[in-house]
């Protein structure tokens, strides 16, 4: 039996898929698409005009000296926090791995950063920064490595670096614990004929682990591009771009466009950017990946 030229099964798949459909399109792609149509518009709240305006936000963006130096921060804050989870939570992750006793106290401890709030976590990390009373500053100066205290935040110097620090430690939690289980699961069988053949520990390592790790890897990347990508709390709860927009990002550029100026044209132009930026990133990233798969296959 056919009802709008559908057969009756059809039309009930159909009806059970139009609520997430529903969902999808209400919380995904009109959000999407409104902010992409407001790129093209001047709406400021404070002088309440919404004209279209093409691209002439995106230019005035564009041509913004401060511009440059949020893109500048955002590649240190992005490239270097990426990069020191990868490396520390490969490390960590191959040494929980190992079943000792104490691993597992480990692994259940190492969850702290990821399940403690941001904001505690960023209000704890600032007071151990604090160039006076910072837990960090003191270790430093009773290892004879500084004379005074050293402003983390407050130079412009130092504070991506600082910043970057945190975002680490805060997802370095997920790139270990997946590190460890990939290298839990890889068949005993393996490592033991390896063993018996006389392949030391680097190169078991590097020729058995290393291969098993490739897509947890890239999981862990890209996820860690696009977390640091759209993170707004750790930086702006730390710093809010400060010192003279010295830790500026593009997420807290868009907040402080929209929020603080409220020139949600110019804003929205910006959201669009770092969309761009985002996906050129994870798909970059994705295919350098696959190529290096590649020639590893060979």
């Amino acid at each position: 039996m056919k009802v709008l030229g559908m057969r009756r099964d059809d039309l009930f798949g159909l009806a059970l898929v139009l609520p997430a459909m529903a969902l999808v399109l209400s919380f995904i792609v009109y959000p999407v698409g409104e902010v992409i149509r407001m790129s093209f518009t001047n709406t400021n709240l404070l002088t309440r005009r919404a004209d279209f305006v093409g691209l002439q936000s995106y230019q005035r963006v564009l041509e913004d000296p401060l511009f440059l130096m949020v893109l500048k921060n955002t590649a240190i804050w992005v490239f270097l926090g990426t990069a020191l989870a990868l490396i520390l939570g490969l490390a960590i992750g191959y040494f929980i791995s190992f079943d000792w006793g104490i691993n597992r106290l480990l692994r259940a401890g190492i969850l702290i950063p990821w399940i403690l709030p941001v904001v505690v976590a960023v209000a704890a990390w600032r007071w151990m920064y604090h160039a006076e009373m910072g837990v960090l500053n003191d270790l430093l100066k009773k290892a004879g490595l500084i004379e005074k205290g050293i402003s983390w935040l407050g130079d412009p110097a130092l504070v991506m670096y600082a910043l970057s620090a945190i975002a680490t430690w805060r997802h370095l939690p997920f790139a270990a614990l997946i590190v460890s289980a990939a290298i839990q699961g890889i068949p005993n069988g393996l490592l033991e004929a390896a063993t018996i053949d006389g392949a030391n520990g680097w190169q078991k390592f590097r020729y058995i682990i290393m291969p098993h790790l490739a897509y947890p890897l890239v999981v862990i990347g890209v996820m860690n591009l696009i977390w640091n990508m759209n993170d707004l709390t750790t930086v702006w709860g730390s710093t809010r771009g400060g010192p003279a927009n010295s830790s500026e990002i593009l997420s807290t550029f868009i907040y402080s466009m929209g929020f603080n100026s409220f020139r949600f044209g110019l804003s929205s132009a910006l959201s669009v950017i770092n969309f761009v930026i985002l996906l050129g990133l994870s798909v970059a990233y994705l295919v350098i990946l696959r190529g290096a798969w590649r020639m590893e296959e060979r």
